[in-house]
Formats: structure tokens, C-alpha cells, sequence
């Protein structure tokens, strides 16, 4: 018996997640038919924060969705966090003796040219990923296979992983049981899956603000040009209001619920929560501050950008983080002077934004499975020593 999905497996602030989904089309659409979801504490960019509760958290995302599946998940797409990844860019070029017509191999060899850093002891690297090619120095394009010229020069993204994520993680699935793990570099994942989703521009800026962590991303073409993640999210917000306000952390939560950060407020407004009123305009002042910072965070993150950034390029804001609290967004992009944007999705299954990480590694398992032209199963070969 063959089940036809891919399962994932997406790291988040607070929770992990896994996703069971079938393909739709090649272009990356999909059903999704089964999630499970356990809490757990996070991480930093060095360590899990209770790694003795990992393997626990990890095997209970997995059983919800083999219950729901009713069968075993044996080969998964994992998601590497921000925190745990390093992105870096190369450009390579090929010159023919005479005009000729690309072919799959012109691209290996462009990737494998472009391949010049070396991995450090703490992380190993995963594939190259082309970025976009230029045929004679002029015709930009996304799949250079097919197209005819003299030259051709592609740009490379190389995304490297922290071996303590891979080692960690991978020894627990080995434990379930699961042999067949494909590493993902989520944020690239994230922005691609975006960028096809709303984007009609050969860049874009992704932004995605979760619990207590920030990814900022420069997609350009197929691949990732730029990332960096930053230590900051809404998970700030209710802590905050709690010292400011001296309120405890369940208050906060459930006033943050009423905040609307677009209204006007003025001298003697407030909001009402459990029957108590809060003053309106400090609480708002609160959370626009926060924002605040995080939108200069983001600015300083791009002024470590070497590529030059068209300044129409759109920016799509993301993840949980503002996405459900009145007028953030808003106040973002005024912060940052730009227009934003909202990921939007006309597909129920795909419009919550704290799960856009989950959709693009998804997006990423049935772009593998097409280009490496394997069966589109997670029970199609089981392999030891995989992980």
C-alpha cells in the first residue's frame, strides 16, 4: 500500500508542528490532510531551551498525524529555523565555444563552480540553490535549461545548517524509527513559497515576526538572497504591559485581545478587561514601541545586506506575530516608511500566518519530489544511516 503525502516537520517559537499533505500540481499546490502539534519551550541560536523534553514534543506532533494518516511516517521534511541556518550567495559562469542550448548539466556545473566556501566545523551544508541565470549578460531568467547563448552565469544561494540541530533532531527521529530526513532551510522555504503565492516582482522582502523570533528574508528569483533572524517578537508585547502596567502575564494576554492600534485614542480612554479599565493610550504607546524596535531591527538587519534592493521591491509581512493584533501592520510599515503587505491566501487551508513556514516546507517537499523525479510517497524506500 502506497500513501501518496509528505509529511513535515516545521520548528516554531512555542510549538512544534507536522503536516501530512497530498500534491495537487507540480506548480506546488496541495492538500492538506492531517496536523499535530505539541508545546515546548524553543530555542536560541545555540541550544534548545529543555532539550530533555525535545524527543517528547517531537513524537507527539508525529503520532497525531500517523493517528489521523492511520500509518507510519517514514521519511520526513524538517524544517532548520533561521536561528540554526546561514545563507551565503556566489555567482559562476560557463562560457560556450559556440551558441549552444543550456541543458540540466550546464546547470550542475554552474552550481558546482559557484560552490567556493567551505563549511565549518559547526554546520554542514545543503545543496546549492540557483537563484536566477543571466544568458549573454542581458536575459535574466529562473530556469536557464533550454534557453540558447554563448554564456551563461548563475547566481548561487548555499545554505548551511548547525550540526548540533541536525545531530539532535535526527538522532530522535532515528529513534521513531524515521530513516529518510531531508533538511530544509525553513526561512528559504518560507520565502519561496510566498514570493509564488503574491509576488509578480523579481524581488521580494519577507518578514515573518512570531513568538519571540524574527526572520527577515531577500527573495530573488528561485532562491533566498539574504536572511538574518533576530531574537524579538510579539511574545514581548504581554511582558511589556505586564511591567508597565504592573498587571500579571494573563491579563496582558487578554488585554493585548483589545488593542486596536488604529483607533485614535485620546486622554481618558481606555479598554475594559475583566471588568477593569485600562488607559487606552499608554497601553497602545506600549505596543507601538515594541514594534518600533522590532522595525529597526529589521532595518539594521538589511543594512548587513550586500545585494542592492530595488526600492519597489514589496514587502509581505508574515507569521503570528502582528498578524492578529488590530493596526500592527500599520504601524510597521509607517516605522519602516514602506509599504506592506499582509500574506493572504484564497485557500482556507493555507491563509493563518503563523503556519506559512509549515506551507513552504510543504511547498519544498513537492518541489524535491518533482525535480528529483521520485515516487510521491513517504513509505517509498526506507534506507538506514539517511539521517
Amino acid at each position: 500500500m502506497k500513501n501518496n503525502f509528505v509529511a513535515i516537520l516545521d520548528f516554531g517559537s512555542g510549538k512544534i508542528t507536522c503536516m501530512a499533505a497530498t500534491k495537487v500540481s507540480d506548480n506546488g499546490d496541495f492538500v492538506i490532510k492531517a496536523v499535530g502539534q505539541s508545546s515546548y519551550s524553543g530555542f536560541d541560536d545555540n541550544a534548545w531551551y529543555e532539550p530533555n523534553v525535545l524527543k517528547t514534543a517531537i513524537s507527539q506532533a508525529i503520532a497525531q498525524v500517523e493517528g489521523k494518516m492511520r500509518c507510519s511516517v517514514k521519511e520526513i521534511y524538517v524544517g532548520v529555523p533561521g536561528a540554526f541556518c546561514a545563507l551565503v550567495t556566489s555567482q559562476a559562469s560557463l562560457t560556450f565555444h559556440s551558441k549552444k542550448k543550456v541543458d540540466a548539466d550546464d546547470v550542475a556545473e554552474i552550481i558546482r563552480k559557484a560552490n567556493i566556501y567551505e563549511a565549518s566545523d559547526e554546520y554542514f551544508a545543503l545543496e546549492g540553490r540557483p537563484v536566477y541565470y543571466l544568458v549573454d549578460g542581458i536575459i535574466r531568467t529562473e530556469n536557464a535549461v533550454g534557453t540558447i547563448g554563448n554564456k551563461l552565469t548563475g547566481l548561487v544561494s548555499f545554505s548551511y545548517i548547525k550540526k548540533y540541530f541536525r545531530n539532535s533532531v535526527g538522532a530522535i527521529l532515528n529513534e521513531l524509527g524515521i530513516r529518510r530526513v531531508h533538511y530544509v532551510n525553513c526561512c528559504e522555504a518560507e520565502a519561496a513559497f510566498i514570493a509564488n503565492s503574491m509576488v509578480k516582482s523579481p524581488y521580494s522582502i519577507v518578514i515573518d515576526i512570531g513568538h519571540i523570533t524574527t526572520n527577515v528574508m531577500l527573495c530573488g528569483g528561485n532562491g533566498l538572497l539574504f536572511q538574518r533572524t533576530f531574537a524579538l517578537g510579539s511574545g514581548y508585547f504581554a511582558g511589556d504591559l505586564c511591567q508597565v502596567l504592573g498587571c500579571d502575564f494573563r491579563f496582558a494576554t487578554a488585554l493585548l485581545e483589545k488593542v486596536n492600534l488604529n483607533l485614535e485614542v485620546r486622554s481618558g480612554d481606555a479598554y475594559s478587561v475583566n471588568d477593569r479599565a485600562v488607559d487606552a493610550v499608554q497601553t497602545n504607546e506600549v505596543v507601538k514601541a515594541r514594534i518600533n524596535q522590532i522595525a529597526n531591527y529589521v532595518m539594521r538587519s538589511f543594512s548587513m545586506c550586500d545585494k542592492e534592493i530595488p526600492v519597489d521591491t514589496p514587502v509581505i509581512l508574515t507569521g503570528g506575530g502582528l498578524a492578529y493584533l488590530r493596526g500592527g501592520i500599520d504601524v510597521l510599515a509607517q516605522a519602516l516608511q514602506k509599504p506592506v503587505r499582509m500574506y493572504r491566501s484564497v485557500n482556507p487551508q493555507t491563509n493563518r500566518n503563523e503556519y506559512t513556514s509549515s506551507y513552504g516546507l510543504i511547498y519544498e517537499a513537492i518541489r524535491s519530489n518533482k525535480n528529483s523525479g521520485g515516487l510521491f510517497s513517504v513509505l517509498k524506500f526506507i534506507r538506514k544511516g539517511d539521517n
